[in-house]
């Protein structure tokens, strides 16, 4: 396992390399992911609280709202990354195919925390959404702009590469 990861650590840091992403170029980027982040944040608390007052699952209120909102606001989250954190070109289909799989893969992760902060921890359900929202946030970026914005697949920011 542990060579498997290590050879795709090495093979991101020739891609990083390949592109020029420096750690100022990681940085800007960081921040624009992070102001659009809190539009998105606002979109998908703002649904959560919508869901959460409906009560989509008696059961399991938080967890339930905490589902429905993420999988809607992630929607919205890939569409303002791919027009303005990003300003990608790669092909919208598939990046929001490669997006997709990302925010599975976290919300499989996220939606067993919430369920262990709120109904076994008995943490404040807003209390929740927030750490959640944040401990993920630099890893949903670096998911997000190798794999489903990918800079070395991306014609733009290479023709920015070239002109820069």
């Amino acid at each position: 396992m542990s060579a498997f990861l290590m050879s795709h650590i090495s093979d991101l840091k020739k891609r990083a390399a390949d592109v020029r992403w420096t750690s100022v170029t990681v940085f800007k980027e960081f921040m624009r992911f992070n102001i659009t982040g809190c539009f998105n944040s606002a979109f998908s608390f703002t649904l959560y609280q919508i869901l959460y007052w409906i009560n989509l699952w008696d059961a399991h209120t938080a967890v339930s709202a905490w589902v429905v909102s993420n999988v809607i606001g992630n929607i919205e989250a890939h569409y303002m990354h791919y027009k303005f954190t990003f300003n990608s070109t790669f092909a919208y289909s598939a990046s929001l195919n490669r997006a997709f799989w990302c925010y599975t893969a976290q919300l499989t992760v996220t939606t067993i925390l919430e369920y262990v902060m709120i109904e076994k921890w008995l943490i404040n359900h807003y209390i929740a959404w927030l750490i959640n929202t944040c401990v993920f946030g630099f890893l949903n970026f670096v998911l997000i702009r190798w794999l489903a914005f990918p800079p070395d697949l991306d014609e733009a920011y290479l023709e920015r590469l070239t002109n820069a």
